[in-house]
């Protein structure tokens, strides 16, 4: 079933995924279970069946030589051997020798009196020493590119009367690969004793590059005598068996082969567990109608109830725990219906309360602006302090150059300036909050922050200010006293961070549309937990005295104002803090004709 259009899930939909959920919990781990235990039977059975493969190499190499000790000594004892080795005519010997192994379908061996080989791969001097004191012995030796089996036995006797040695040998090819593939139930694959692939039952490809691997010493322990190798895309378990020195013969079985029974399995599987799941839903679907009929008269009482009908049935049902919820219902609908008269009566007085609130409200929104008033007269208080300042700065300079008159003058002349600006700032702080005249004016930024640089070195506690304004020749949309305002803030604070030791660096940087000014410290920087409270009003990181926590605030209303922005950040080139003032850019400045 679909969800219903609140988002909510009907009884019977939930209780039918719940039945599909219990059986998923319980069928999939199961499966999965099932399935890892069939994988790991059908790996083991196939790893212990190759890991005995070498034991059959065993048992033939055992039985073949033993046949191959008996054929050399038939062709040591053939008629004529022994008299045409001892007169020389090794020819008519490797005649005989010819003849009597073509019986058993081998090549001939044979050694001359002097020891001198006549025909078959060379052997050790220590194996004819063998032959001379009448041993037959079986080597494996790798002769023209392949490993080969041969027995050697005397001839004419021992000792002073050898009269040399003949035998057969027979190769270790693709005959005997297959042989071998039939007997242990396995692909084989010969390697010489240099790595290089002999014969095997397998692809040319899949051989070579099975060979390759083994040569590599690629792969991991399967079991203590199978190793699982990577051989293309896929898996193959290989057992190892040495031909002495000769070669090795390698058994090896494809793991995706051995396991490939396990996708029909889990197909069976999943048909299984659908039809389980099918019919288990059925039964479900059943218990659930059953249950959701009640539950939804219930619920259609509910909401008549909601409505204002206190007197729709409440349906019965034979489960136990739906009609005890039945029964809880009415009781609960008895007792809402006194309830609802209890809140009438509540809300009589609570209308009462909120007549009483009002007048608190009334009072305390009185109050509020009494304390907007005092903010506003300490904000007058404490930025007029600094243009007051600057001024008795200027006259105490007046007074010291009263001799020199034009510098004088120009002193006297600022400290007029001064105080003009000190009568307008009150205005300031009383517009902050109101529409910008479009009238209002615009100032060369770079002009203003040499008029700040000019006053902050020659305060009561003079700071140096580099300025870097190269090539910027920009207006911006604000009067230069407010402007100055703000700059006189952002300078006097680095002045006190830095202790006054270094210089306040302010840059002048202009875009497309804005002009930037940055303030530069070599302070402490800017703690991180007040750096979201630096422009709040009346927060301060100076004691009492110094600082009631307004200069930020004044000079961040009044960037706003103007349509700028002013935020604050450490510096990256080291310690201390960045105060970055962003103003849009005004008209081009008029050029003289």
């Amino acid at each position: 079933m679909r969800p219903t259009r609140s988002g909510r899930v009907p009884l019977v939909a939930a209780l039918l995924l719940a039945v599909a959920s219990a059986l998923a919990l319980a069928l999939v781990p199961a499966g999965l279970a099932l399935d890892r235990r069939i994988e790991a039977v059908l790996r083991s059975t196939a790893v212990e069946d190759l890991g005995r493969a070498p034991m059959i190499l065993e048992d033939r190499t055992a039985a073949r030589e033993e046949a191959l000790s008996m054929h050399a000594m038939s062709v040591a004892s053939a008629d004529g051997m022994a008299q045409a080795l001892a007169d020389g005519r090794t020819g008519d010997a490797l005649a005989q020798a010819t003849e009597t192994a073509a019986m058993y379908g081998e090549d001939p061996v044979l050694v001359g009196p002097d020891g001198g080989w006549v025909a078959g791969p060379p052997v050790p001097s220590d194996a004819l020493q063998a032959v001379r004191r009448g041993e037959t012995p079986v080597l494996y030796v790798f002769d023209g590119g392949m490993p080969r089996s041969l027995a050697l036995a005397p001839v004419g006797g021992t000792g002073e009367d050898w009269m040399g040695a003949a035998g057969t040998s027979s190769p270790m090819d693709s005959t005997m690969a297959t042989t071998l593939a039939a007997l242990a139930r396995a692909d084989v694959t010969l390697v010489g004793a240099d790595g290089t692939l002999v014969a095997s039952t397998l692809a040319a490809d899949s051989a070579a590059a099975l060979a390759a691997a083994v040569r590599s010493g690629a792969g991991r322990a399967a079991s203590e005598k199978v190793d699982e190798i990577a051989v293309g895309e896929g898996l193959t378990w290989v057992a190892a068996a040495p031909v002495a020195d000769a070669g090795r013969v390698l058994f090896s079985r494809s793991a995706d082969e051995e396991l490939a029974v396990l996708p029909g399995v889990r197909r069976s599987a999943l048909l299984a567990g659908g039809l389980t799941l099918i019919l288990a839903l059925g039964v479900g679907a059943v218990v659930a109608l059953s249950l959701a009929r009640p539950v939804g008269g219930l619920a259609a009482a509910a909401g008549r109830v909601a409505e204002g009908d206190f007197a729709a049935p409440v349906p019965s049902s034979p489960i136990e725990e739906l009609d005890r919820l039945s029964r809880a219902f009415r009781s609960m609908r008895t007792s809402l219906q006194s309830r609802l008269a209890e809140l009438a009566t509540a809300n009589e007085e609570l209308e009462e309360r909120q007549h009483r609130l009002r007048d608190l409200q009334a009072e305390l929104i009185r109050q509020d602006r009494l304390a907007s008033s005092a903010r506003m007269a300490a904000e007058l208080a404490h930025e007029i302090r600094n243009p007051v300042a600057n001024v008795r700065n200027c006259l105490e300079v007046v007074r010291r150059k009263l001799p020199e008159g034009s510098e004088s003058a120009a002193f006297a002349d600022m400290a007029i300036d001064e105080l003009l600006r000190m009568h307008e700032l009150a205005e300031h702080l009383l517009d902050l909050n109101r529409p910008v005249d479009p009238g209002a004016g615009s100032c060369d930024p770079v002009a203003v922050v040499r008029q700040v640089a000019t006053l902050a070195s020659m305060g009561h506690q003079p700071v140096p200010v580099d300025l870097r304004a190269d090539g910027v020749d920009v207006r911006v949309p604000m009067p230069p006293d407010a402007l100055k305002q703000i700059l006189f803030n952002l300078v006097d604070n680095a002045r006190e961070a830095a202790g006054g030791e270094q210089p306040v660096v302010v840059a002048v940087t202009a875009g497309a549309d804005t002009v930037t000014v940055d303030v530069l410290d070599r302070g402490p920087g800017i703690a991180q937990e007040v750096a979201a409270r630096l422009f709040d009003p009346f927060f301060t990181t100076k004691d009492a005295v110094t600082g009631v926590g307004l200069g930020l605030f004044v000079a961040e209303g009044l960037a706003r104002r103007y349509g700028g922005r002013m935020d604050a950040a450490n510096r990256d080139d080291g310690p201390g803090a960045r105060f970055r003032v962003v103003l849009p850019r005004g008209p081009e400045p008029e050029v003289a004709v």
